[in-house]
């Protein structure tokens, strides 16, 4: 699946997905302070460019640290 295949605006569903991450951690990972999180009443959202830049600034830190973030 393409980046531009995936919603404008993905779910946790989306997300999971994305990743192969379990529910449970992608709900986890959206409470972190950095996740572009957008919260529309009590659903949980984000936008698909924000989450990309989000994961690619994650990616990037692992690689620069060599595997610790």
């Amino acid at each position: 699946m393409e980046r531009n295949d995936l919603p404008l605006i993905m779910q946790a569903k989306d997300v999971i997905k994305v990743t192969g991450l379990s529910k449970s951690t992608v709900y986890e990972i959206m409470k972190s302070p950095d996740f572009p999180l957008l919260k529309v009443n009590e659903r949980k959202l984000v936008y698909r460019d924000a989450f990309f830049a989000w994961l690619d600034s994650k990616q990037q830190g692992v690689l620069v640290t060599g595997g610790r973030s």
